[in-house]
């Protein structure tokens, strides 16, 4: 009887299927990113620390639980789609299972290479990136173009040019998905030959702030969630399973489960739960309250905080025990907020780690869902719940007196407003791997 090979090299992709071995597997939680500005806005920093609330795929994440790991990315402020196809080759070998493509604005606003070509020329360089991210095993998000407050009618033609052909191509390719959010970010009925985006949702017309880009990412969470497999692990779910200060799990008492005892800090009252502080800063004033969680996990801890002007700050947070860790331990911050009710005068509701090295060294910090005070940077206007978690941070070696660490959930104000939320817990998790 003849024997086929033991080698699967030859083997079709549907006989591999049946197998659950897949030609070049890549996870499809592990998203990089390619375009212009608007990918560049993920993060708030060069480094790629902090997760930036001006991009609607980080409020996607945050809104689902952060089902998606978001690792390098490589957007580029002015970019046109032909001056992001060097930077493809790198964004497919992070290894990441999901490419996330945010481009075209760029090609039609400088009218490249000309004004009645560039959406055409667009097409074809993001058809370009779809099909070596495809090829190379990757699912493929690609945002339709919503255009910017002063596109000419000409231009707008383009946009509407370049989204048709991406709409067509989307329908015949498989694992390619194209997220239309111009009826959430634009307003509809606007003009029959130019747009604008919604009342207090971009900063300059172009550009989403914290209120766009949330209300952008609900929609693409809608989107990620029918691709993307829920995964599991980045909230606390048992009290059991993390214990506080163990090897996994460094913050003390995050679940609030000793609801009281902790300190209330200079423009603070009320009650905090043990091993934590709550502040206010100057222009800000704050009342905490720990309450029963319905999911029985422990308490919540409610903030009702007060701005009198912008960038001012109510904290809540924890000094990590520095014992507990040691140089070259990778640590991620998580945290679960609800904000309640109708936030005004909110600029950015954020996690962040921080460490600080000490006297003579250096601080090192770590964002989730940053967002700067400003008028124009202003954030969500109802009620959400927010799963935060910060980028894996590796911990330094202590090089002088003053040496710290710190998890901080912190309310910033874009003026005079109030503002409502309730913390659920805190946790730092010790990992075993960078992303």
């Amino acid at each position: 009887m003849a024997r086929s090979s033991g080698a699967i090299g030859g083997a079709n992709p549907s006989s591999l299927a049946r197998l659950s071995v897949l030609p070049n597997r890549r996870l499809p939680h592990v998203v990089t990113a390619l375009g212009d500005s608007r990918a560049a806005a993920i993060y708030i920093d060069s480094g790629q620390r902090g997760y930036a609330a001006t991009s609607p795929l980080n409020w996607a994440n945050a809104l689902s639980g952060q089902r998606l790991v978001i690792g390098p990315c490589f957007g580029k402020s002015g970019d046109r789609t032909d001056q992001m196809l060097p930077r493809l080759p790198a964004a497919i070998a992070t290894g990441a299972g999901l490419l996330y493509i945010h481009a075209g604005l760029n090609d039609i606003a400088q009218n490249y290479p000309g004004a009645a070509t560039s959406g055409a020329t667009a097409f074809a360089n993001i058809r370009t990136m779809i099909d070596a991210g495809r090829a190379a095993g990757m699912v493929v998000v690609v945002e339709a173009e919503v255009g910017s407050n002063g596109l000419s009618a000409a231009q707008m033609g383009q946009v509407n040019d370049l989204n048709a052909m991406l709409f067509d191509h989307a329908e015949r390719a498989p694992g390619v998905h194209v997220h239309d959010a111009r009826a959430v970010a634009m307003q509809p009925g606007y003009s029959d030959t130019q747009v604008q985006f919604r009342a207090g949702h971009a900063y300059d017309g172009t550009h989403l702030n914290g209120r766009g880009a949330a209300y952008w990412g609900e929609s693409l969470a809608a989107l990620l969630g029918a691709i993307v497999p829920m995964r599991a692990g980045a909230a606390l779910n048992m009290r059991a399973a993390l214990p506080a200060s163990g090897r996994r799990q460094l913050v003390a008492n995050p679940l609030f489960v000793t609801a009281s005892g902790g300190t209330a800090a200079t423009g603070a009252s009320g009650t905090i739960p043990a091993g934590f502080i709550g502040s206010a800063g100057t222009g800000a004033s704050a009342t905490y309250a720990t309450q029963a969680d319905p999911d029985g996990l422990g308490n919540d801890v409610t903030v009702d905080a007060s701005f009198t002007a912008a960038n001012a700050q109510v904290r809540l947070y924890q000094d990590v025990a520095l014992a507990n860790l040691l140089p070259g331990d990778l640590v991620e911050g998580v945290a679960v907020v609800d904000i309640l009710g109708t936030p005004s005068g909110l600029a950015s509701l954020f996690l962040q780690f921080t460490q600080n090295t000490g006297t003579g060294g250096q601080g090192y910090d770590n964002f989730c869902l940053y967002g700067p005070a400003a008028a124009n940077y202003v954030a969500v206007d109802r009620a959400m719940r927010l799963t935060l978690r910060t980028r894996p941070h590796q911990m330094r070696a202590a090089v002088g007196s003053g040496a710290y660490a710190q998890l901080s959930v912190r309310a910033l104000s874009a003026g005079a407003g109030s503002c409502q939320f309730v913390v659920r817990q805190m946790a730092l998790k010790r990992r075993d791997s960078d992303y």
